[in-house]
């Protein structure tokens, strides 16, 4: 292989898990949801959706610390970035501090970042929620917690995901946690993410982000992300349980299936 092309494949590799990570940033950040569920009485038989509703996430400003680790080269980066979707749609981003390698940094998180404006500004952000449109709904089943739901996607399409939701006791969607069911390109094998939500001033945000990745020739890769919120829907947050850990360290999220 010749230097010229060795630097090309090289370069396509770290290009496709950026986009798998600007990917997972553009999941809907407020998932639509049905009519509120009884506490302590959730059905059975599935509902068209397994959640209660929630109103729509409208602003918000927060700061997010990302860590991208490579296993297969040892390459481990981190971002601080300070994160505005504005109530027009608008949504900025800017860094605040950072370190570790210039190829996951200058590769993976910041084009990352800039995909998940894209996606904003081009209305895919939109796409992809939790509804009787995208998914079927298995009957929820008792956990530690609160009731596992399956999901099964209708399209192979971007965005989408195959495996569990998490839902408390009082109808409150906690959790998503699968494989993407359509792959980016032919460079990756398989990813895998988990997505915690959580309530911070009343309204239903993302909380932390996990995911992990088969990329040929790269190998394993992770990232983790956590969510520090400072306004949300016009409301300055207060300190307090809800907003969390910019030092948080990715750990325990399990390789995809392949």
């Amino acid at each position: 292989m010749t230097g010229a092309l060795a630097r090309s494949v090289a370069g396509t590799r770290w290009i496709w898990w950026s986009v798998l990570v600007g990917s997972a940033l553009s999941l809907p950040i407020a998932v639509p949801a049905a009519r509120a569920q009884e506490a302590n009485a959730l059905p059975a038989a599935a509902p068209a959706l397994p959640f209660r509703r929630e109103p729509p996430l409208r602003s918000y400003t927060a700061i997010r610390r990302m860590e991208s680790v490579n296993d297969r080269h040892r390459k481990e980066a981190w971002l601080v970035v300070r994160t505005q979707l504005r109530e027009d749609g608008t949504y900025t981003w800017q860094v605040l501090d950072e370190g570790g390698s210039d190829l996951i940094l200058n590769r993976v998180l910041r084009p990352a970042l800039e995909r998940e404006a894209q996606a904003h500004r081009d209305g895919r952000s939109k796409r992809g929620g939790l509804t009787p449109d995208n998914y079927t709904f298995s009957a929820p089943s008792p956990v530690e917690g609160g009731w596992r739901v399956g999901i099964e996607p209708r399209k192979h399409q971007d965005m989408l995901v195959r495996g569990t939701i998490l839902v408390s006791d009082e109808g409150e969607l906690l959790r998503v946690e699968g494989d993407l069911v359509k792959r980016p390109s032919f460079w990756t094998k398989a990813v895998h993410l988990v997505r915690h939500y959580g309530r911070v001033e009343g309204a239903h945000v993302p909380l932390r982000l996990d995911m992990v990745a088969q990329v040929r020739l790269v190998g394993t890769s992770r990232l983790a992300m956590t969510y520090q919120y400072l306004e949300v829907n016009g409301q300055v947050v207060a300190d307090g349980p809800g907003s969390t850990s910019l030092s948080t360290r990715s750990t325990g999220t399990r390789a995809p299936s392949r």
